[in-house]
């Protein structure tokens, strides 16, 4: 949550199961590091909550907010 929500970045798992970050262009290269240092120590957790999310490659469409809806409505910054 400290990476979506103070960070604003995006948190997902790509095609082989790792843990990959989203920034935009206004993100600072301090909080970039800062984000990435946090993914590198707990890369095992993040992996089993990101698929137990339904964050992963394989997972079905979400049956919540659509992402431009989040990006609307919350603290999510896009990438740009």
């Amino acid at each position: 949550m400290y990476l979506v929500d103070s960070l604003c970045c995006n948190v997902y798992l790509d095609g082989g199961g790792n843990v990959r970050l989203g920034f935009s262009r206004r993100h600072g290269l301090a909080d970039m590091m800062t984000a990435q240092g946090i993914v590198r120590s707990h890369a095992g957790l993040l992996r089993d909550r990101l698929r137990q999310l339904g964050r992963g490659p394989d997972a079905p469409a979400s049956q919540g907010p659509s992402l431009a809806e989040h990006v609307a409505v919350g603290p999510f910054c896009p990438l740009i």
